[in-house]
């Protein structure tokens, strides 16, 4: 078991993972399990390039049952933002209305953020101020809106290899030209 989030690590390749990986997309796989698992989770996708190895862990929380002003979406989120905001710090907050967004109203936030005409996302990287770890360059927390009445929360990890991973990955698709 690694030390980054969830007991993973930067660079593991697929032969490192005791669990069984359902490659979703060329190169992202879905995780059956994890090291070491987090309550608000119920699913966990990481990018895995051939050389490069692991560069990329996306954690999806369940369901939230919320109304459409978004209350219980955007206590979940805050909730999560406090526990990451106690191991990164220093964070850059993102929360705003599209400019000409028809979903303006107070009752329109989750049809806002379906729409992806709002934005609900935090995002720690060391030109914030953030205690970057693990080999980490950036974390991210987002609120995603399944309809009016569903959201979820997702935090992304970005390892200091994913900018090389992604060019690795793109020369193999390159290859198919």
């Amino acid at each position: 078991m690694g030390n980054g989030p969830f007991g993973l690590e930067r660079g593991m390749m697929k032969k490192d993972f005791t669990c069984d990986l359902e490659e979703v997309a060329p190169h992202i796989y879905m995780l059956s399990a994890v090291p070491r698992p987090h309550s608000a989770f119920e699913a966990y996708a990481a990018m895995i390039a051939p050389n490069h190895g692991l560069s990329w862990i996306k954690a999806i929380g369940g369901d939230i049952n919320t109304n459409p002003f978004g209350v219980e979406v955007r206590s979940n989120f805050d909730k999560m933002r406090s526990k990451l905001a106690g191991i990164y710090q220093n964070y850059e907050d993102m929360d705003f209305l599209m400019h000409d967004s028809i979903w303006n109203e107070p009752r329109d936030w989750m049809q806002a953020l379906e729409n992806r005409e709002r934005v609900l996302m935090i995002v720690w990287e060391a030109k914030h101020g953030s205690k970057m770890k693990d080999s980490l360059v950036s974390v991210a927390l987002m609120a995603i809106a399944k309809d009016t009445n569903t959201g979820y929360i997702v935090v992304e990890y970005e390892f200091d290899n994913h900018a090389e991973a992604k060019n690795e990955l793109s020369a193999i698709e390159d290859q198919a030209l």
